[in-house]
């Protein structure tokens, strides 16, 4: 991987070791998005665009039959066009006393820049997610074309999430989907969740998480006062993964030195009739 230029920096196959190991701990703590949906690996940064297709929804099921004669409707990709796939990426600055003192007192390296990094691009990475980049030409969960849109009810409201929630789930039944069900509002407002509901002396994120098999989750990719339910699987949507988080250095300047955490991938959404935002 000479693109990373790692042979260029003053930092040891040991330190390096370290930041690899930071940048992987804190992605996991911070990512979300990765939680439910799922990865398409490639993992070759050579690849610069992808096919962005859109499934078919047919509302015939799969057929029995003794002779495979009965027709049962085709799914078939519906559309499809290219997109470049985007970097995703933030840099951070070693200052070069740091790295002797490293040195010459023995002491580990201190790396809170690199997992600050790292915290922001996993950020960003649920922020495509959730709302998409214009500049590229993706939507995200929040903003897809086809998907369904619920009026929500008042958060601050007893029971006003998990009535919404509800709302999310019924509203992907009707379209098709049982299974694989997710759930992502702010953080702000699933602490809401955590008062009794009504008079069944349990916790009303308790029945929220009844309904949803693959989880509950929160992300301020969302905004506060808003949801959004999907019924993940590649079949609905995935994230195309060509290069994962890695750090990179880039420049040495003024005697300090200059890395990048960065990634490469395609978020694309299949079939937009498996997600429903909450507005």
């Amino acid at each position: 991987m000479n693109y990373l230029h790692r042979e260029e920096s003053p930092l040891t196959p040991k330190e390096w070791e370290a930041i690899d190991s930071t940048v992987v701990s804190v992605a996991k703590n911070n990512l979300v998005g990765r939680r439910f949906v799922e990865l398409t690996p490639a993992l070759d940064p050579s690849i610069q665009t992808v096919a962005y297709d859109t499934i078919s929804n047919t509302s015939n099921d799969g057929a029995c039959g003794l002779f495979g004669d009965k027709e049962c409707g085709m799914v078939k990709v519906k559309s499809r066009k290219f997109l470049p796939i985007p970097q995703i990426y933030k840099d951070f600055k070693i200052h070069w006393r740091d790295i002797e003192t490293s040195r010459k007192l023995n002491i580990p390296l201190d790396l809170g820049v690199v997992a600050a990094a790292t915290r922001e691009v996993a950020i960003a990475e649920d922020r495509f997610i959730f709302k998409g980049d214009e500049e590229t030409g993706y939507p995200g969960l929040l903003n897809v074309e086809g998907r369904s849109v619920v009026k929500k009810s008042n958060f601050d409201e007893e029971g006003g999430v998990f009535t919404t929630a509800l709302n999310c789930v019924e509203t992907l039944v009707k379209n098709g989907f049982t299974a694989n069900l997710a759930f992502v509002m702010n953080p702000k407002d699933y602490t809401k969740t955590f008062r009794v509901y009504k008079n069944t002396g349990t916790l009303e994120i308790n029945h929220i998480k009844e309904l949803f098999d693959v989880g509950v989750f929160t992300s301020y990719a969302v905004e506060e006062g808003k949801a959004v339910a999907v019924s993940t699987g590649t079949e609905n949507m995935d994230i195309f993964m060509v290069q994962d988080m890695i750090t990179s250095f880039i420049a040495y300047e003024n005697m300090d030195y200059y890395f990048r955490v960065f990634e490469i991938l395609a978020f694309r959404i299949k079939n937009p009739s498996a997600v429903v935002t909450a507005e």
